[in-house]
């Protein structure tokens, strides 16, 4: 399974930049068609909020949360703990959601896909692949 970060998801919705919505587009066709797409509820609720914040039209958003929650699943009390510990270790609590995004994806997935550069804290304490688009 393959867990994309919200930045892909808004990527493929909202153009900011040309060649990351094709792209966006491209890995979430290819991770739907070959059955492996899995995103977690935090990514769902990230995507909402990112969606309303740039004021994007609420029927779209209620349309795409539809579709994306085939594909999402709740994030357990021992993911967030474990984000917590991590956070802890390194001094990453600014960026605990993306702690819970690579705690939730190491549960689940084989592969970690993001335009977030800070995921390059996090590679030293896991042993997922973690794939920083750039």
């Amino acid at each position: 399974m393959v867990y994309l970060d919200t930045n892909i998801l808004i990527h493929a919705a909202v153009e900011q930049a040309i060649d990351k919505k094709v792209r966006s587009i491209a890995l979430l066709e290819e991770c739907i068609t070959q059955n492996q797409l899995l995103i977690s509820l935090l990514v769902l609720q990230e995507y909402v909020f990112t969606l309303a914040k740039l004021k994007v039209d609420a029927g779209i958003i209620e349309k795409d949360v539809r579709f994306y929650s085939e594909f999402a699943h709740p994030v357990s009390k021992q993911v967030f703990l474990d984000s917590d510990t991590l956070c802890a270790s390194i001094n990453f609590y600014r960026h605990i959601n993306d702690a819970i995004h690579l705690m939730f994806a190491q549960q689940h997935c084989d592969k970690l896909i993001t335009f977030d550069a800070d995921f390059q804290k996090l590679q030293p304490h896991t042993s997922m692949e973690i794939e920083i688009l750039k």
